[in-house]
């Protein structure tokens, strides 16, 4: 009951962030657009050609999305990687209403040109979206519910595409798919118009990055010289090259192993998505901090089961087993690519996930080591969680009211910057009329604010030094260490990036200020002292 209550909770977070939620929405629409043209090329390439021509519309559909994937996704780390998700979504609705004209004229070439175009926006879009989603979370906990929102939609998709497509092909025809599809994606272009990051550096590629191709080279290079980065892109590869077997291998364990019929293999199907569904929801429960492990262990239950079913082949543990597969490989989403936005640079964020993506594609099938293969990674894969955590001081930055609103991409940039600062006791931190180079954020201990004889104190989660910043003054208040005390220090430069880039933060601190100001002067006027806590500086 506890897990459920914090799974919901984090989905309602999830919910509430209008951006997030926005994207998610679009999200749902294309990839059920996306397994409701996978569904409908299949049984027009059958129509068309026989079973020959559906092997060539999958080969047309995913070999140029795996080949320029590496490169097209590079785009996201040039421009608003918001415009990248719209256009690439703007592309598959073109190109789904481009294959219902085909389709209704007949002309199979052009179908068959579409799927390529389809396949291409459809695997930008995975890349592009989890790399955006950093840039539109405040927390780890909400950018975790965020990636296991995304994989609870795929689940859904994945089942409710291709039963539409089913029904639709059933009383109409596959052009009549093509066009639900194309209106699908004309919804998710609306949503994604009105999706704005606040606060984001766009990176400027140097001159030895100029181009498609050596934009994507800098992105194999982050993997290739980044061993945690590149652990990770090898086992999510290699876990996508079972998954792109265990379609085929549903189909021979149902007829030969299993014995059944042809609804067999649907039941069969449909268990993965159950366990997908499951297992997204349960994944929206990891903590924040320890992914690494939980990432691992969710690649030996998607792999230990398949090898199960073999040595008890009865119909009942394979439908057990394989949600369990469903399950493991939700929680394998969401703590992998979690990982890689906490892992790689936000500069080469897209870059590395448009390679992943594109080696995920036209991958084939090693899933017969991967349990061996992540148990030889075990060691390595705890060391990453004792490395790649969250920066010192992240959660005091939630409790600073001109940084809680920035997004958690900014604010892991803003507790990189932070300096860890032991003050003794009686020493002083600033004085009264010297310029400010500095703001500062209370980890534990006491100090002594004197704001022209006025007294306070401030303790954990306090901070000061806000005001000579913003207002471009000397210090309006001294302050000294009562006992030892531990603090964070934000340089100026830092600290002015951070809160004026982003509208609501700016707007947060100059109230600060404002309200700091006017009770310093009224408390003044009154000859009172100060004794809610609140320093001033």
């Amino acid at each position: 009951m506890a897990r459920a209550a914090q799974a919901f909770s984090a989905l309602g977070a999830v919910v509430r962030n209008e951006n997030i939620r926005r994207v998610e929405l679009a999200w749902g629409a294309a990839i059920g657009a996306e397994w409701a043209h996978f569904v409908a090329l299949g049984v027009y390439a059958y129509e068309q050609g026989g079973a020959s021509a559906v092997g060539l519309a999958g080969l047309v559909r995913l070999l140029p999305a795996a080949a320029l994937a590496p490169f097209a996704a590079s785009l996201g780390d040039r421009y608003r990687r918001e415009r990248l998700l719209l256009a690439m979504t703007l592309l598959g609705c073109v190109a789904l209403a481009g294959s219902a004209a085909a389709a209704f004229a007949g002309e199979r070439v052009l179908v068959f040109a579409f799927a390529a175009l389809v396949g291409l926006s459809s695997t930008l879009i995975r890349p592009t979206l989890q790399a955006l989603l950093p840039s539109l979370a405040r927390t780890p906990e909400e950018l975790i519910a965020s990636n296991g929102a995304t994989s609870t939609i795929e689940s859904v998709g994945t089942l409710v595409g291709p039963l539409v497509a089913g029904v639709l092909v059933a009383v109409g025809s596959t052009g009549v798919v093509f066009v639900v599809g194309s209106a699908a994606l004309l919804v998710a272009t609306a949503l994604l118009a009105r999706v704005n990051v606040k606060g984001r550096i766009t990176f400027t590629a140097s001159a030895e990055e100029v181009g498609a191709r050596r934009m994507a080279v800098a992105g194999f290079r982050a993997v290739k010289n980044d061993p945690n980065a590149r652990l990770v892109v090898a086992l999510i590869t290699a876990q996508a090259f079972v998954r792109g077997c265990l379609n085929v291998l549903i189909v021979v364990a149902a007829f030969r192993i299993l014995h059944g019929s042809a609804a067999d293999v649907g039941y069969l199907t449909a268990a993965i998505g159950v366990g997908g569904l499951i297992g997204a929801f349960g994944a929206m429960t990891l903590r924040g901090r320890r992914l690494a492990v939980p990432f691992g262990l969710a690649l030996v239950f998607w792999g230990l089961p398949i090898a199960l079913i073999a040595p008890r082949p009865y119909f009942a543990v394979a439908l057990v087993l394989l949600a369990i597969v469903g399950a493991a490989n939700s929680v394998e989403d969401v703590a992998g690519f979690t990982l890689l936005q906490r892992i790689v640079p936000d500069e080469f964020l897209t870059r590395v996930l448009g390679l992943l993506w594109g080696l995920a594609m036209g991958a084939v099938a090693l899933g017969s080591i991967l349990p061996l293969l992540t148990v030889a990674a075990y060691r390595r894969l705890v060391e990453i969680d004792r490395t790649a955590v969250p920066a010192p001081g992240l959660e005091l930055l939630e409790e600073v009211p001109m940084l809680a609103p920035l997004s958690i991409a900014a604010k892991e940039r803003v507790a990189a910057s932070l300096v860890p600062l032991f003050v003794p006791s009686g020493r002083v931190v600033i004085r009264a009329g010297d310029s400010g180079d500095r703001f500062y954020i209370v980890n534990d201990g006491e100090l002594n604010i004197d704001a022209g004889g006025l007294h306070s104190t401030a303790g954990r989660a306090d901070y000061f030094g806000e005001i000579a910043l913003l207002r471009d003054v000397p210090r309006t208040a001294s302050v000294a260490a009562a006992v030892d005390s531990h603090l964070y220090a934000l340089q100026r430069d830092d600290f002015l990036a951070a809160v004026t880039g982003h509208s609501v933060a700016h707007a947060a601190g100059q109230e600060v200020a404002e309200t700091r100001i006017t009770q310093t002067d009224s408390e003044r006027l009154q000859g009172a002292t100060l004794h809610d806590g609140k320093p001033y500086s």
